[in-house]
């Protein structure tokens, strides 16, 4: 599933985001509800989670904005150490579900499913497909098409891939690669690492005249960057 995270501290953003990728869905961090509702007006997510104050409005405010956009779209409100009388409000003012923060991982992964099934949205994960502006992964067949064109990635090669573009414009670290795409194997080699990385450059062909740009980050992880189109053209 593609699943929608408004949370302004990236902190905490990098942990749910991991928990949720853990869980086998697809997870696009937004810092704020106005990027959130732009991309949501291209692209199609399956479940909003979005903490109380999204950054620049309440998201009492955003729910009504995103089903505008995505009609029926399920939304979970993240609250701080919540009273009764916040969860009540929460729920009467459109949201599905609440979880407290800091979250905890298999209860939020249990409420995200519980809530996907009940909206209908529960597809099989080797079902799944997730597109990333011209990038197309089809995890049925660990492949990606993109500018008319697919190519097949190993599993590992295909995590790795995944994971960089759900992060996109977040810096990646070497242990969260390590425990999404090696599933938590500590004994991975940094070179083994780095080799896939050139491998899913080279195959995806992230080069600033295709839009993106995939860069190492010294003693820390990677990070993929969208590329302008502006910036190609020198306007």
């Amino acid at each position: 599933m593609r699943i929608a995270l408004i949370e302004p501290d990236p902190r905490q953003a990098e942990l749910i985001g991991r928990l949720i990728f853990a869980g086998g869905h697809a997870c696009q961090h937004f810092p704020a509800s106005a990027p959130f509702l732009t991309r949501a007006c291209d692209e199609f997510f399956d479940l909003l989670l979005t903490d109380r104050w999204a950054g620049d409005r309440p998201a009492e405010d955003v729910i009504p904005r995103a089903r505008a956009i995505l009609p029926g779209l399920p939304v979970i409100m993240l609250l701080s150490a919540p009273r009764e009388s916040e969860i009540v409000a929460a729920l009467h003012a459109g949201a599905d579900d609440c979880l407290t923060k800091p979250v905890r991982g298999p209860e939020m992964l249990a409420r995200v499913d519980a809530l996907l099934r009940r909206a209908g949205l529960r597809r099989p994960p080797n079902r799944r497909r997730d597109t990333f502006g011209s990038y197309v992964f089809d995890a049925a067949n660990f492949t990606v098409t993109f500018h008319g064109r697919t190519v097949s990635l190993t599993p590992k090669e295909f995590r790795f891939a995944l994971l960089l573009f759900t992060n996109a414009s977040r810096p990646v670290s070497r242990a969260h690669i390590l425990e999404a795409v090696w599933t938590r194997r500590r004994d991975v080699r940094s070179r083994t690492l780095d080799t896939h990385a050139s491998r899913v450059r080279t195959k995806l062909q992230l080069r600033p005249e295709h839009g993106y740009c995939l860069t190492p980050l010294y003693g820390y992880g990677y990070q993929l960057d969208a590329v302008p189109s502006e910036a190609l053209t020198g306007t």
